[in-house]
């Protein structure tokens, strides 16, 4: 059955899904779509998929205890975290997902050689979201309402084995507010709308919407533990060699029984030098970058090399 099913498919690579630069290309808001439950978790290329799992199965392995951490007060929402996604994936990815006799199996293909994992928790001692976070691409993180401890939304487990420059255990139980603190603009522009929204989100629909920067490296785990150097040495004819457009899509969705949020996140990764093929992002992109304020530019970390990049992106 199981090498039947490697035969059986026939999904092919994509090019990549997102070029998040809109028009007009800064807005200060969320930027929120609402997507449909089969578009909740993204697989677009299958060789992609397969190295991000063997990756995130490696980090877990070696530094668990700095990727997984869940207040006790989460657990419930986990719990509902994982049914939903069994449910999900197998509905909605049934070539890529099977659940039966409590055993959720990663079907194996061409560039995965399968995987699979006992759903019944009081049997395999694991965390629901621990497990949950092993079965796709994305990382998960749970934010809990406000209660007498906490004055607001706040960060009551995760499970990120790639983040984007920030560490779990400096976010884990902070509240929205302090968390997002070093963004330009949040305070003033960001904090209430975002704050309403999470209070007043309907249940169970689903919003996504993505973030981008520009990166020196092509590694998935950037937990800003590598100081950021000034001087990078890129200029307008390495630019395409030594950068890489990462992209972050993320969604939320408010779960009925707990109240509490879900986010997703699932890291793209894609060499300069690749994107800038595809029509017209090149000139999205560059127009993107002309206008960042320099707060932006800062805290993305591409104003030491931003002039640079635009003059790159010129020659398209």
């Amino acid at each position: 059955m199981e090498k039947e099913s490697k035969k059986n498919i026939k999904r092919i690579s994509h090019s990549p899904p997102h070029f998040p630069f809109e028009d007009p290309p800064l807005a200060l808001s969320m930027g929120l779509q609402k997507v449909s439950n089969a578009d909740w978790f993204e697989i677009f290329d299958l060789q992609e998929r397969a190295l991000q799992l063997e990756a995130k199965r490696n980090f877990l392995a070696s530094i668990h205890k700095d990727i997984f951490m869940a207040d006790a007060s989460a657990l419930t929402a986990s719990i509902d975290v994982l049914n939903l996604m069994l449910i999900n994936l197998t509905t909605y990815q049934p070539d890529l997902y099977s659940l039966k006799n409590n055993i959720i199996k990663l079907k194996p293909h061409k560039y995965f050689e399968g995987e699979e994992f006992l759903t019944d928790l009081n049997i395999n001692g694991m965390h629901p979201l621990d497990l949950a976070a092993r079965l796709v691409q994305e990382d998960l993180l749970i934010m809990l309402p406000p209660n007498k401890k906490q004055k607001g939304w706040w960060l009551a487990a995760g499970s990120l084995t790639f983040p984007s420059r920030w560490n779990l255990k400096e976010k884990f139980r902070k509240n929205m507010d302090d968390i997002h603190a070093p963004v330009p603009f949040y305070k003033d522009e960001l904090k209430t709308p975002t704050n309403n929204f999470f209070d007043k989100m309907p249940y169970d629909d689903i919003f996504a919407r993505r973030n981008w920067s520009l990166h020196d490296t092509p590694s998935l785990r950037q937990n800003g533990a590598k100081p950021f150097v000034e001087k990078t040495g890129i200029n307008s004819k390495n630019a395409g060699e030594r950068l890489w457009l990462r992209v972050e899509r993320q969604t939320l969705r408010k779960l009925k029984r707990t109240g509490a949020i879900l986010f997703t996140i699932r890291i793209y990764i894609d060499p300069l030098k690749e994107i800038v093929k595809f029509e017209g992002v090149a000139k999205r992109l560059n127009k993107a970058l002309s206008v960042l304020p320099p707060e932006m530019q800062a805290y993305k970390k591409n104003n030491t090399f931003s002039d640079s990049v635009q003059k790159y992106l010129d020659q398209f």
